[in-house]
Parts: structure tokens; C-alpha cells; sequence
């Protein structure tokens, strides 16, 4: 089941929850980067070596900086007074009390960058206890875009960031990456087959790939990459009906949320939405019904895009 097809099973079965039973009968696997789905499948406190070596590929950490434990921690850090409380994704700690957050972005946000800080913010600040010095812990930082974050940059789909003075690094102890999901599916698809990256990262993403299109992967290279029943574990079959709905409800409001700050966010937000549509292929009438721009500007915006694609 791709993006696209959960997306659209989401919106029909929110509106005719009996449908389930079809797409049951339609699909073999869930879509794993449902933010449900993707806690129970990497956040499995029954199969904590499926963690590690997810982290290890998507980190690109080897060797002595490889992770080799990883302990689920509280994901969610109340707000004091006035503050906003932090609910993570996925929160836990290495075996050497290093902090690393997961978070999955479901739809193209401006501001997802300052939430991310924020969140991050919090994990430092309740690492210092009183009494203590400032001896900080490196924190690691996993964010998996599933839309396009980044139109401007569409052969990039692994951002790295750190803190940095002059153009060196300030503060080792913050690695944050940024991998966009499906820009890496599109840039492996038209990069020749000797030229597609070997990374453990890269094949890690392929893997999820495959599950997204319901292809049959080797035992072997389940077990090598994450674990032999992690197939088991995406089947469609082993979700209840109550389980499914939720997550339909929950991604249901992210898009009711997403299509909402089209209207809310004036003709800059909706250039940029409209920009980070065009990315990802999608046609310009879906982009003018979404966004409520003008067909002409559509137009503009493709051809203007176009073109610095071409000059990049």
C-alpha cells in the first residue's frame, strides 16, 4: 500500500467505515508510515534489535559509534506553566544515555523545522538535573518526511544538520538528519542501477520501499537488515478493524489540517504548498483545487520551477 493508496483509502473509509473489508481483500501490507503503525512496528519493546538497526542504518552510525542498545523511554514531556508539551514519536536512550528522537512529518509544514527544535530543546533541558553541570549528552535527531520538505533541492533527500561557526562545527554533540522519504524513492528510480547509493541507509529505505508495493524480500535480507518476522509484523492481516480506524481517524485529521492551512495561510503558504505539490508530480488541477490559486499561477509557478531545475 503506497501513500497515495492509504490516503485514499483513508478518506473513503472515514466516510464508509464498512469499506475496510474491501481494501482488507485489496492489500497484503499496512502503510508503515502511518504514525501508529510506524510506533508498533520500530517501537516493538518485544524486538529492540530491529530498532538498533534501523537507527544504525538511517544514522549511518558503524563501528564504535554504532548503537547497540536502544531503551524506550517517556515519548511524551508535559508542558510547565505556560509551555507547550512535547509529545515525540519514538524517545529513547542508547547504552551509553544518549538521547535519540524519532519523529515521522506527515504533510509539508514551514514551521516543522521550529517544532523539531523545540522538541529537541526539551530533551536537553530535563538532561541537566540540579546540582549538575552542563555536561550534555549527544542527541541524535530522526525526522522521516513522508511529502516533500524540500522542493527547491530535488536531488537532495538527506539533510544533515548541525551546529556550525564560520562554517565549522560549534557543537558535535547534535546530529540532526532529515531523510525525505519519497524524494529518495524518486531519485533511486531514475538513477542508473550502477550509480543508485549503497548505503545501509539506502537499503534500508529500498526495503520499505518494497513493502510500500507489496514486492516478496528475501528472508535473508530481512534478517540482515531488520529481523525475519518484520513481514509478519506489516501484514494487514494481523490488525484489528478497531486498530485500522483509528489511524484512519488520526491521519484524516492531518489532512483536514493540512487542507485547512491552504485557506488559512495567504497566497506566499500557498505557492509554497503549491511548489511542494508540483515536486512530487502532482497535476495542476489536483493543485488548484487544493490550494485555490489560480490556474494560471499554477501554471507559472510549474514553468518557473521548471526552469531553475534545469539551471541547477
Amino acid at each position: 500500500m503506497t501513500r497515495e493508496e492509504f490516503l485514499a483509502m483513508v478518506k473513503d473509509v472515514h466516510e464508509h467505515p464498512e469499506h475496510l473489508a474491501k481494501y482488507r481483500k485489496k492489500y497484503k501490507n499496512v502503510y508503515p508510515f502511518s504514525d501508529g503503525i510506524f510506533k508498533m512496528l520500530m517501537a516493538n519493546e518485544a524486538k529492540p534489535r530491529r530498532t538498533v538497526k534501523f537507527l544504525n542504518a538511517m544514522l549511518g552510525l558503524t563501528g564504535h559509534k554504532a548503537i547497540k542498545t536502544y531503551t524506550l523511554g517517556v515519548p511524551e514531556n508535559p508542558g510547565v506553566l505556560n509551555d507547550k508539551t512535547a509529545i515525540f514519536d519514538i524517545y529513547g536512550t542508547t547504552q551509553s544515555g544518549e538521547p535519540v528522537l524519532i519523529e515521522v512529518q506527515q504533510t509539508f509544514n514551514k514551521l516543522f523545522v521550529n517544532r523539531l527544535f523545540y522538541y529537541t530543546s526539551r530533551v536537553v533541558s530535563r538532561t541537566v538535573k540540579k546540582s549538575q553541570d552542563y555536561k550534555l549528552p549527544h542527541i541524535y535527531v530522526l525526522s522521516l518526511l513522508t511529502e516533500n520538505q524540500f522542493p527547491k533541492e530535488p536531488d537532495t533527500y538527506l539533510h544533515h544538520a548541525q551546529i556550525v561557526r564560520n562554517r565549522r562545527i560549534f557543537y558535535n554533540k547534535l546530529d540532526i538528519y532529515l531523510v525525505e522519504i519519497e524524494k529518495f524513492f524518486a531519485i533511486d528510480k531514475r538513477t542508473p542501477p550502477g550509480k543508485r547509493e549503497a548505503t545501509d541507509r539506502a537499503e534500508m529505505l529500498r526495503l520499505f520501499r518494497d513493502v510500500l508495493e507489496e514486492k516478496d524480500i528475501p528472508e535473508e535480507k530481512l534478517k540482515k537488515l531488520l529481523d525475519k518476522d518484520f513481514m509478519k509484523d506489516v501484514s494487514l492481516v494481523g490488525y484489528t478493524d478497531e486498530t485500522l480506524l483509528n489511524e484512519v481517524d488520526g491521519m484524516t485529521n492531518i489532512i483536514y489540517e493540512k487542507q485547512g492551512s491552504y485557506l488559512q495561510g495567504g497566497e506566499d503558504k500557498a505557492n509554497e504548498i503549491a511548489l511542494a505539490m508540483l515536486a512530487e508530480g502532482d497535476s495542476v488541477d489536483k493543485i488548484v483545487r487544493v490550494t485555490k490559486l489560480p490556474k494560471q499561477e499554477v501554471v507559472k509557478l510549474k514553468r518557473q520551477a521548471a526552469k531553475e531545475l534545469a539551471t541547477a
